[in-house]
């Protein structure tokens, strides 16, 4: 069973990081079920398990505290700009912090029918037993239910937030009631009795039970039926706090679940809630930026409820269909779910991948079971495939996504077999896999680095305001930016014209088609074929009061009939392949974001001539980060807006027409009706109106984004270089700058317990952080917003035997930073560029030696400026670097034109054979990494070869890999700072059995195609030791130590 861990609230920030992980490590087995082999099997996942738990753990901590200590030193800022009168920079500074905290969630709507698991899964993935209702056969969850972690001052507790609808939404949906059996009853064609009418009895019964039959509404609306929820009519929040996730549960039954089978009448106010907020303590490491909301399947008939459930499927980033594995292709209402939601999911929404969970997959045949774990496994793998199947069957679903890798995913769980393990250990019952779903989405280490940046932009301005003068250097710095920023604006406005003219030729074909086909559109709705006149009378009645849609109520819900959705279908069907293209949900960026993403005021090659606007400039560069992440918020939820619009437009123009139809009674009403849709229809232009919406919104989206661009870095541009240091600001927050510079630093990856003094390569666009220790100085390099591009590995020309060769694709002119090797191209245009490492002519060097990789480099377009090769010196002022520029047997020595923290830098006006060379006898120590790789030992799985290689820094990890293939590289730290023919030897730790060869290696700048280990470490059983501590040992300084790090032994 899954034990819930109650931690002190002192070390709850630390501890509940693993508090989810660590209910997978502590799983025993029955031992009456389980057979020797299986718990050999199970004792190995476990301690794989532990080790992946053991490697994260530290980083989580950190970041747990890193982002802590940030947020108390925002809350000291926060307190001395509270204290000041306002000013236009105070209150500037006040929002900034204020925006800090808002955090938007990431959504995943959980659907399935009655009866499939939803609550009981749920329960288990937080790892409570008892969180949810769920299990009584004749109960089924009725309202929309989001479980969240609790955020609040008192997070220790179970916390549920009861929303009801208003009084007169209540009572408009009692009138509606009523008006449908006034309806039936009266002289109308329609005498039939559906499942609507026992939908609307199950809320009446479960409301009032006997005193709801017969009562009139006045009756029903009378305030001795709400005594016991106050918070009903006072229009507020009922909520609970609890001590026990049990005890929640109990509170909240009858505000989630509809009984049926009850035999005594217990007062049930699900039929007044609109939305449960569940918050359950210790679960940030699943749910600090994720929420879970268990959703009905299609919307709900009640206005309000149905606008509360279009927005949550809306916003879902992710969507788990739940289904029992025993039907999980066969049941038609999960399809149906996907059908009916797709547009809201895809390009009505933002949902990235689809994942269809199969439950209760413990649940076998009786005679399956002599063999359960073999049955169980097998079905799952063959249900895997059939659904998949089924999925890719699914062309109007598909045709709204781009199907990337992992966009469908398949889970087959079991939730009792996950708390009991009686055929299956945990990893097998997939229940881990989910977890980890989340976690991944939860992206707790994105969202700190995003914190943390923003906070150090605010007091990068802040402390860079209070230390220089309004000065000629600002002002120039000033212009400069300003035309960067007219320029970056243009070529957004560019990308969303071409937009605009792509959906203008589609809605101009589509408007014609639909003017074509509206008849055949109108009648597929109000006149199906197979439907008689008086069994589809109160359909279309109920469809045009409204709005044109029909919403069907009951056990047996039918699907949502949408007469807008059938008209805007034409149009609808010649603009997804392009929507797709332009705002899609996975897999590529689209255009318009990807130019939003690459939009820069580069303001790092500002810094180099202007040394004393440096914070000014990091707080700039932090605002356009901030502003271009809040920028591509607003694409996503805007685009649902522009794709919704033909079926408002067409629901606007359409919206006289279905008050008019709706009041028809009497004989032939249903004739009328449908002549008055048709009527109106033809003769008033929906279409043209509907294309001109659409149109009009796609410039909205336009004219927002170039706004925001020109107005909020125009305000941040004159906030920090125009405004005079007499303005009002807190006296002093130098000591909080350091201190968060210190959490900015050590939170990318530059941890130290010396001082750092930050200092921005103009080049490569990243901040060299220098301190200086016992060890000497160091230099670490930090990404700050250089494009990143992955390059592609070109395989007809990689071989085994070859060395890789890469293509980059750069998009436009601008810098461009390859992501294996380093280099950094500076393009004039758009261009690929191909490459590889080849080897180096040893009588070319002379009295030269290598100090980087030859790359031969090639680009079709000719479009490469200048290359920035990446050096491994610790001190860039080191006059013994080169360019070596080699064209068939000859090398040319080329100056560099300037060299940073972390390149050389050369331009260039052809391409072909480029490196860096050093004068042989340079004995400068030098940035280099420590790398392992694991092999076995032939045949024999107990024994392995560990290779510890000594590299320069600047040898591609990807290089060395390719040669490694067989053996398992190891990741851990390996940064140091080795001396070119150093001595050094290694010393291996925490296990007993291990040889080490040699004794002493020798460090050199290797660049050969071949790189061989310098020490290799022989691994007899190492079952006794969880870890290895390896040590690199400087000869020649009485070994001292260099390098150190653990190593896990599985």
């Amino acid at each position: 069973m899954l034990k819930k861990r109650q931690q002190p609230n002192d070390d709850k920030n630390i501890q509940e990081t693993t508090s989810l992980s660590a209910s997978i490590e502590d799983s025993k087995s029955s031992s009456g079920n389980v057979t020797g082999k299986r718990k050999s099997d199970e004792t190995d996942a476990n301690k794989q398990t532990k080790k992946r738990v053991a490697a994260s753990r530290i980083t989580e901590i950190f970041e747990i505290e890193t982002k802590t200590e940030v947020k108390k030193i925002m809350q000291r800022v926060k307190s001395k700009l509270d204290d000041l009168p306002s000013t236009k920079l105070i209150d500037f500074l006040r929002g900034k912090i204020q925006t800090l905290e808002k955090d938007k969630k990431e959504i995943v709507g959980v659907f399935g029918k009655t009866g499939a698991g939803k609550s009981f899964l749920i329960n288990t993935i937080l790892g409570e037993q008892k969180l949810l209702p769920s299990g009584n056969q004749g109960a089924c969850t009725s309202v929309m239910i989001q479980v969240e972690t609790n955020m609040t001052d008192s997070d220790s507790k179970y916390i549920a937030e009861i929303e009801f609808m208003t009084e007169e939404e209540w009572k408009e949906e009692l009138s509606s009631i009523f008006r449908d059996r006034s309806y039936e009853d009266g002289n109308d064609e329609d005498q039939e009795r559906d499942d609507d009418d026992d939908d609307d009895d199950e809320k009446i019964s479960a409301l009032y039970g006997k005193d709801g039959r017969g009562a009139t509404l006045e009756e029903l609306m009378d305030r001795m039926h709400f005594r016991e929820i106050p918070e009903f009519r006072l229009s507020v929040k009922k909520i609970f706090l609890c001590d026990t996730a049990e005890e929640l549960s109990e509170k909240i039954t009858c505000y989630t679940r509809s009984d049926t089978q009850s035999d005594t009448f217990k007062r049930q106010y699900w039929p007044l809630v609109k939305c449960i907020t569940i918050k359950v303590p210790n679960s940030k490491d699943l749910l600090e930026h994720v929420v879970l909301v268990d959703l009905p399947g299609n919307g709900d008939c009640n206005k309000s409820r149905d606008e509360m459930w279009k927005l949550f499927v809306g916003n879902c980033s992710a969507v788990w269909i739940v289904s029992d594995i025993a039907r999980a292709c066969s049941e038609k209402e999960s399809w149906e779910i996907l059908d009916s939601t797709v547009s809201l999911i895809g390009p009505g929404g933002e949902c990235r991948s689809i994942s269809f969970i199969c439950t209760k997959t413990d649940d076998i045949e009786e005679n399956q079971k002599a063999n359960a774990r073999t049955s169980i496994l097998r079905r799952n793998e063959t249900t895997k495939r059939q659904v998949r199947d089924k999925f890719n069957k699914q062309k109007e679903v598909k045709k709204h996504f781009s199907g990337g890798k992992d966009f469908l995913q398949v889970f087959t769980v079991s939730s009792k077999e996950y708390q009991k393990e009686k055929h299956l250990h945990q990893e097998e019952t997939e229940i881990p896999k989910l977890q980890e779903f989340l976690r991944n989405l939860n992206d707790r280490s994105t969202k700190t680095s995003d914190y943390v940046s923003g906070a150090y932009g605010i007091l990068s301005l802040i402390q860079g305001a209070k230390s220089s003068d309004m000065t000629d250097s600002k002002e120039e710095v000033y212009q400069v930016l300003e035309q960067r920023l007219k320029d970056e604006i243009k070529s957004i406005g560019q990308t969303m014209d071409e937009a605009y003219e792509t959906f203008e030729r589609c809605l101009s074909e589509g408007v014609r088609q639909s003017e074509e086909s509206c008849e055949k559109l109108m009648n597929k709705v109000i006149a199906p074929g197979g439907k008689k006149g008086s069994g589809y009378h109160k359909v279309v009645k109920s469809l045009c009061k409204n709005g044109g849609v029909y919403k069907p109520k009951g056990k047996k819900k039918s699907r949502e009939i949408n007469l807008n959705e059938s008209l805007a279908s034409c149009m609808r069907s010649l603009i997804d392949e392009e929507f797709k293209t332009y705002f899609p949900n996975e897999g590529k960026r689209g255009p318009i974001r990807e130019q939003i993403e690459n939009s820069s005021l580069d303001t790092n090659s500002l810094v180099g001539e202007h040394q004393e606007v440096l914070l000014h400039l990091t707080f700039l560069k932090a605002e356009e980060t901030e502003l271009k992440a809040k920028l591509i918020c607003d694409l996503c939820e805007k685009k649902k807006k522009i794709y919704s619009t033909l079926t408002e437009s067409i629901k606007d123009s359409m919206h006289r027409c279905y008050i008019r139809a709706s009041e028809q009674t009497g004989k032939d009403s249903l004739k009328r009706m449908k002549d008055e849709l048709h009527h109106h229809m033809k003769n008033n232009n929906i279409f043209q109106k509907a294309k001109k919406d659409m149109l009009g919104c796609l410039t909205n989206l336009k004219d927002h984004i170039m706004m925001q661009l020109k107005c909020k870095l125009q305000e941040s541009m004159d906030l920090s270089l125009k405004t005079p240091n007499s303005s009002f600001l807190p006296d002093d927050v130098t000591v909080e700058y350091n201190k968060m510079k210190m959490c900015y630093e050590k939170l990318m990856g530059c941890s130290s317990t010396v001082h750092f003094t930050p200092r921005l390569d103009l080049h490569t666009k990243t901040t060299v952080f220098e301190s200086q220790s016992g060890n000497g100085r160091k230099r670490v390099q930090v990404s700050t917003g250089v494009p990143m591009l992955t390059p592609e590995i070109v395989k007809d020309l990689t071989t085994h035997n070859h060395k890789p060769t890469y293509r980059l694709q750069c998009p436009k002119a601008g810098l461009f930073q390859c992501s294996s090797t380093g280099l950094v191209f500076l393009m004039k245009g758009k261009g690929d560029v191909v490459y590889k490492v080849t080897q180096w002519d040893s009588r070319l060097l002379g009295s030269r030696i290598p100090a980087g990789p030859l790359f031969s480099i090639d680009c079709p377009e000719q479009s490469v400026r200048q290359l920035h090769l990446p050096h491994c010196m610790c001190d860039e002022k080191d006059d013994n670097l080169s360019v070596a520029h080699v064209t068939d047997d000859n090398m040319e020595i080329v100056q560099p034109l300037k060299t940073t923290a972390t390149h050389v830098i050369v331009n260039i006006t052809h391409l072909s054979l480029f490196g860096l060379i050093i004068n042989w006898f340079s004995f400068l120590p030098v940035r280099s990494q420590v790398l392992l790789f694991l092999r076995p030992q032939g045949n024999r799985p107990q024994k392995s070869i560990l290779s510890v290689m000594l590299l320069p820094k600047n040898v591609p990890l990807c290089e060395v890999e390719h040669q490694q293939k067989g053996s398992t590289f190891i990741k851990t730290s390996s940064n140091c700072t080795l001396t070119p023919r150093g001595k050094y030897g290694l010393c291996c730790e925490l296990v007993a059995n291990s040889t080490i060869q040699p004794k002493s290696g020798q460090f050199d700048y290797d660049y050969s195609p071949n790189f061989h280990p310098t020490f290799q470490v022989f691994l007899d059983c190492m079952s006794g030791a969880e870890n290895i501590r390896l040590s690199l040992l400087d000869r020649g300084s009485n070994d001292q130590r260099v390098w150190e790090c653990l190593v896990p032994t599985g």
